[in-house]
């Protein structure tokens, strides 16, 4: 995988401050490891028109819009990304990394939290069509977990896409369509998670963080390394199996199967079950009272 780190950029100055490898190895110790371990970097001009980068000395920039851009603050890497899409700068399975976010958001366009060392990043995916592009957030929520777990501890999805390894939340994922591809939004809480007076004031789950075996990797380390690991799974899941296939697989990452949760539907709409599994469109089987019913849209917490 090429990786360009993102210098001042025609078009993007208000998406994406310009940071230097020096600068970034000076934002956290894991970031230093980072730069030493992919570096050194040498200057490039005008990759793929997006201004001047830096690229591993020795690597030829690439013009493919594969590579992994990595930038300085921003407000959000899915802007990022979306620019450079439309740029034609980058396709699917091309990624944005970012050292810091200041208007990160998750589910419901909630607030993430997001400082200097935790992973935070846009994949750029392609589009499919019939039951695969309704899946989508199950695929990725499962493929994620299947990587993060071989590469640390044990993780399972809260459905439809939340990250949690011992009930806690360790990464969150924001799915959006765009014409011509899709963007995952990531963000993973590699050194630092949020007390619980830091979250919302209705929160049912607490954050953690994500322990990598290899105990010095850093964002771009891991990133680099999920980014393969994703792109080849993907292709090789939507080839060996159905959407129903896949959806048997994906119960073995579900969270919570057989425990009791409240159910939340909207504003108003509350009631207790028991997770059962998953439907063949992709939602949440609750026992409901004795009752089987199928959740499309909420959110549930353990009781």
């Amino acid at each position: 995988m090429s990786v360009s780190i993102l210098m001042p950029v025609a078009g993007l100055p208000e998406l994406a401050a310009p940071i230097s490898p020096d600068e970034l190895a000076r934002e956290h110790p894991l970031w230093a490891a980072d730069m030493a371990a992919f570096g050194p970097f040498a200057h490039a001009i005008d990759l793929d028109g997006l201004g001047p980068v830096w690229t591993p000395q020795g690597e030829p920039p690439t013009r493919t819009g594969r590579g992994l851009v990595l930038c300085g603050r921003c407000e959000s890497t899915m802007n990022v990304a979306r620019r450079l899409v439309e740029q034609g700068a980058l396709c699917p399975f091309g990624s944005v990394l970012a050292c810091e976010q200041s208007a990160g958001r998750g589910q419901l366009r909630r607030a993430w939290l997001s400082p200097p060392g935790n992973l935070l990043a846009t994949l750029v995916c392609p589009p499919e069509t019939g039951p695969w592009n309704d899946l989508r957030p199950l695929v990725f929520g499962y493929l994620l977990a299947e990587a993060l777990s071989s590469l640390g501890q044990p993780v399972q999805v809260k459905w439809p896409n939340d990250l949690l390894s011992n009930d806690a939340k360790i990464a969150g994922m924001l799915v959006e369509e765009r014409p011509g591809c899709v963007l995952v939004g990531i963000g993973i809480n590699l050194t630092w998670a949020p007390e619980p007076e830091q979250l919302r004031q209705d929160h049912k789950i607490v954050a953690g963080q994500f322990h990598p075996l290899n105990k010095g990797v850093g964002p771009l380390g891991l990133w680099a390394a999920l980014v393969n690991r994703l792109e080849s799974s993907y292709k090789s899941l939507l080839t060996a199996f159905s959407p129903r296939e896949f959806l048997m697989v994906f119960r073995s990452r579900l969270a919570w199967q057989g425990r009791r949760v409240l159910v939340q539907e909207g504003a108003n709409v509350r009631y207790e079950a028991i997770i059962k599994g998953i439907s063949d469109e992709g939602g949440l089987v609750l026992d409901h009272a004795g009752q089987e019913v199928v959740l499309l849209a909420g959110d549930v917490t353990p009781v």
